[in-house]
């Protein structure tokens, strides 16, 4: 008797821990939820008043990423996270600091699940051949992250939201 009770009293430790670790998880899932809506709202407020001060078209994607088509491209690609995308870039923040970009003798190849979310998000609204502007908000990016060159020094800061232009080459 003693020994069923001894090991009831430790099964119930045990549940009773994992299950205070399971909380935990989720208590932490649901803060970084949080943070994460908090910064898509202030970040989609800056993002809006660039748009709306330079008079640039664009149309917004539910997720909050902000884009304008330029040219549309042809094909009828199905994207999916395997989709190899050769693409030529230009990143910059909102108040026209460019961070990063390819050319087009020197375009850069991904698989579009390895990418930051943005392009993720914005690549799929062009067929091969298009151009589009994306304006992404920072949690779609590199989100807390600063973004520092090779001396270290920091090039784009935490929460920077980000335009890329952007111009899809191929998709395979």
């Amino acid at each position: 008797m003693k020994k069923l009770l001894f090991s009831s009293l430790i099964a119930f430790i045990l549940f009773s821990s994992c299950k205070k670790d399971d909380t935990s998880a989720i208590d932490q899932q649901r803060e970084e939820q949080r943070k994460f809506n908090e910064q898509l709202a202030a970040d989609t407020v800056l993002i809006k008043s660039f748009l709306n001060q330079k008079e640039l078209p664009y149309a917004r994607e539910k997720n909050g990423v902000y884009y304008n088509v330029i040219e549309p491209g042809q094909g009828n690609i199905v994207f999916n996270a395997y989709t190899k995308v050769q693409v030529k870039f230009k990143a910059s923040l909102l108040d026209g600091t460019v961070v990063d970009s390819s050319t087009l003798s020197n375009p850069a190849t991904y698989t579009l699940g390895d990418l930051i979310t943005g392009f993720q998000i914005g690549i799929p609204l062009i067929q091969p051949g298009g151009k589009v502007i994306l304006y992404i908000p920072s949690g779609y990016v590199f989100g807390n992250r600063s973004i520092v060159d090779d001396s270290g020094n920091v090039i784009a800061p935490a929460n920077s939201n980000f335009i890329f232009e952007l111009q899809l080459l191929q998709a395979i």
